[in-house]
């Protein structure tokens, strides 16, 4: 992993959440970079795995929508205000974030 996501201070594992595509059922692997709350939604930071190496690598912000003990189900943000608003949380000093 690329040292800007090791040397973050953690001394735990990254989180890794796999997807499933509905149109053509290809699991993705994602690492979970960071999560935030707001007004009682969770969002979440990720990046496909196979590119968490990668400096330049783009991120996508996902929102919790159901959960349950055994699942988590997660949705891409598709309201612009919502998605400006949850990606004004994730601007770090650790990262840049583009939106």
């Amino acid at each position: 992993m690329s040292d800007e996501f090791e040397n973050d201070g953690l001394d735990e594992e990254l989180e890794i959440i796999t997807m499933v595509d509905d149109e053509t059922e290809e699991e993705i692997e994602f690492v979970v970079i960071d999560r935030k709350q707001m007004n009682g939604t969770e969002y979440i930071l990720v990046v496909e795995s196979k590119n968490v190496d990668d400096d330049e690598a783009e991120a996508a912000i996902l929102k919790v929508v159901s959960e349950t003990d055994d699942d988590i189900t997660y949705s891409i943000i598709e309201d612009d205000d919502e998605f400006n608003a949850a990606a004004a949380l994730f601007e770090s000093d650790d990262y840049d974030v583009e939106y």
